[in-house]
């Protein structure tokens, strides 16, 4: 009964995987159907390789101020608090995982290992990971709501969905913002409101919130809320970089509002389900983006497989520099983790 009840996980498991890749191929399929190898071989011929030095410093500088981010989302401690480069070594790791091994296990590679380098405990790190996301997906959603009617020929239901996406972005914001400043009343609040809910539903979604406001506490001053926004909108303005400056590898388009949203679009489809480093679904983002500004197809398969084989380099040279200092090996890890976060069933 036991073995039984601990092979459900590894079988729910190897389905997401299944699943993802299946979308992964899907996806592919779709960018490559139609592409034209003559006007392929083209573009190649066209490329300038100088974007790729800017791309590599807003890269690094991309993760400094996650790294710094990620700070002021963890709780303080009593003891010393992890350096910079500890933080920026984490997430490097858990980058490095998210690309190379199945499950997207690098969310958890993350907070496991600055778990091991800190006096944090694996769950307050993993929390701040959770928190983390909650700031990204507003920012993302908020960035759509914005160039939603900037973009040519963008269908108005589009539009409005991208517009009521912002709205939830920023409703979210407001409810980080008050389970900081107020979470006792906010806990009496949610309390109060599932009671309209199934009691099964009420119990998952109450205790899912409640985790959620026990973590923003460590956001609780108007300083602190101040600095993660600043340094979220940091964040993402790198990342939008990133892809602008990569823009400049054709002699097409090269505007912020292209560069914003093949970033938007990137981040969208990369939460979907895929194959370990978001094979494909990256690729459909892009491509996607660059066909609301008739940008040529073949231009944008190009673009972003220079783009994600480069983060890939920087991943595997920066992840297997970070395992080398530390004396650590990406398996180890994932044994780690894996039983780390393994349900235990009794």
């Amino acid at each position: 009964m036991v073995s039984s009840s601990l092979q459900r996980p590894r079988i729910k498991q190897l389905l997401q995987l299944g699943v993802g890749c299946l979308i992964s191929g899907w996806m592919l399929y779709l960018v490559c159907k139609d592409l034209d190898l003559e006007a392929l071989k083209r573009n190649v011929a066209l490329m300038q390789w100088w974007p790729v030095v800017p791309f590599t410093v807003l890269f690094i500088a991309h993760y400094l101020i996650r790294s710094l981010r990620w700070r002021y989302l963890l709780p303080p401690l009593e003891g010393e608090t992890p350096s910079i480069r500890k933080l920026f070594d984490a997430l490097i790791l858990g980058n490095l995982a998210s690309f190379l091994l199945p499950f997207r296990l690098g969310e958890f590679v993350r907070p496991f290992v600055l778990s091991r380098w800190s006096e944090y405990r694996f769950a307050s790190s993993f929390v701040s990971v959770v928190i983390e996301r909650f700031f990204d997906l507003s920012a993302v959603l908020i960035s759509f709501a914005v160039i939603a009617p900037r973009l040519p020929d963008f269908p108005v239901w589009a539009t409005a969905g991208a517009y009521s996406l912002g709205a939830i972005a920023a409703c979210l914001l407001v409810f980080l913002v008050v389970a900081a400043v107020l979470p006792g009343p906010l806990r009496e609040i949610i309390a109060h409101s599932l009671k309209l809910l199934p009691v099964g539903v009420a119990g998952h979604a109450q205790r899912f919130l409640f985790d959620l406001i026990e973590g923003a506490a460590v956001i609780r001053t108007f300083n602190r809320i101040g600095l993660i926004l600043g340094l979220t909108a940091g964040v993402w303005l790198t990342t939008f970089l990133q892809f602008y400056v990569m823009l400049y590898l054709f002699p097409y388009q090269q505007s912020m509002l292209l560069a914003v949203t093949v970033g938007v679009f990137v981040a969208l489809a990369v939460a979907l389900p895929s194959a370990p480093g978001f094979v494909g679904v990256f690729q459909a983002g892009c491509v996607a983006a660059g066909a609301l500004f008739a940008y040529p197809q073949e231009a944008a398969v190009v673009f972003s497989l220079v783009i994600h084989v480069l983060s890939y380099l920087l991943f595997i040279m920066l992840g297997f520099w970070v395992l080398t200092v530390y004396d650590l090996s990406l398996f180890e890890l994932k044994r780690a983790v894996e039983a780390r976060t393994e349900p235990v069933s009794k």
